[in-house]
């Protein structure tokens, strides 16, 4: 024996906080049932973060993509443009997830914008993984130039190409960076941010 043990990290839940221990997060929230990319990780030392304190107010998304003729898609906070010529956004993606898979071998992906009123759209495609389910048994889509997921009721759509190089791999996620080939304005809805769909979900569910 080589005398080394293997490294055990401390997860937190961004949700409901509850804790695990191990090399991964786990495939599930056993307190709120989120998938693993609600997880961060908590460097060893460091001093937790308080998610009671003000947090980031991102706008929520669906990154989606289509493999082997399959559609996924995912609610994620983490999208951001990056310049206007040419047009780049940055989406960071956990890789446990599908749409991780999904974006990384097709090389083009989706983005959804949601609208104030679409917190149900964001929990569903959040909380249940397309590991587990279809989550298009429950939403229709149309395909985006790309043949990406455009999903139905979305006040806008972004149609986007991963530019590689620009992609940067960190521990738990890869931001993927992508150029932005079409896009569609559906509506001037407000946007979904994360505390007005965590203020809504609280009083739901």
């Amino acid at each position: 024996m080589s005398g080394k043990f293997s490294s055990v990290y401390l997860w937190r839940c961004t949700s409901c906080g509850s804790k695990h221990y191990g090399k991964n997060p786990p495939f599930n929230c056993k307190k709120c049932g989120l998938e693993s990319n609600r997880f961060i990780l908590i460097p060893p030392g460091n001093i937790e973060i308080n998610f009671n304190m003000p947090r980031l107010n991102n706008i929520l998304y669906l990154v989606g993509s289509i493999l082997d003729k399959k559609a996924n898609a995912m609610c994620c906070s983490s999208v951001t443009q990056l310049t206007f010529s040419p047009p780049l956004i940055a989406a960071s993606i956990n890789k446990n997830t599908l749409t991780h898979d999904f974006v990384k071998e097709r090389g083009t992906f989706s983005i959804c914008l949601l609208g104030r009123n679409q917190s149900e759209m964001a929990h569903y495609f959040g909380r249940n993984s397309g590991r587990q389910i279809d989550k298009f048994e429950s939403y229709t889509y149309r395909l985006s130039n790309t043949g990406n997921p455009f999903v139905e009721g979305c006040p806008g759509y972004f149609d986007c190409k991963v530019d590689h190089q620009a992609t940067v791999e960190l521990d738990t996620h890869t931001v993927f960076v992508g150029e932005i080939l079409d896009a569609e304005v559906g509506s001037m809805e407000a946007p979904l941010t994360y505390l007005d769909y965590q203020k809504e979900m609280c009083m739901v569910h």
